[in-house]
């Protein structure tokens, strides 16, 4: 997929998403995504702070 065809999540603190542009993205795989990201967006964050050296957006 190309850059022009990403969709692109913002995840907010409570494991929200807005989505800036779906992409090639159909509504299922939209809604999929969204459900992952909000079942595990604490280990998401935990994971990005432990490889980042700067921590995740926000902290």
């Amino acid at each position: 997929m190309t850059e022009a065809g990403s969709a692109k999540f913002f995840v907010k603190d409570n494991g929200d998403t807005v989505v800036e542009k779906q992409g090639q993205l159909t509504d299922r795989e939209m809604r999929i995504i969204r459900e992952f990201i909000k079942d595990n967006y604490k280990e998401m964050y935990l994971k990005w702070r432990e490889i980042s050296d700067k921590g995740f957006y926000g902290a």
